[in-house]
């Protein structure tokens, strides 16, 4: 029996490799290239490039104070 810090046979860096392009594949088909490039950085270097793009947005000019169309609550 596995205890829950070992990975099970099957998971080899194979197959590890393989799960990881199916989930960006899927990423990259829901939101698209970049926000699959984004979710795949380290979480500090993520938090740092989601900022950048909501400056860049605000630059912009877009507005934050209504709720966006189209989102289910």
């Amino acid at each position: 029996m596995n205890d829950a810090n070992t990975k099970p046979d099957w998971l080899t860096p194979d197959v590890q490799e393989h799960l990881r392009r199916v989930e960006y594949d899927y990423q990259a088909r829901e939101f698209g290239e970049e926000m699959a490039r984004i979710n795949f950085l380290p979480p500090e270097e993520r938090r740092k490039q989601i900022t950048e793009m909501m400056d860049h947005a605000i630059r912009k000019g877009v507005g934050f104070e209504k709720p966006a169309s189209g989102v289910t609550p």
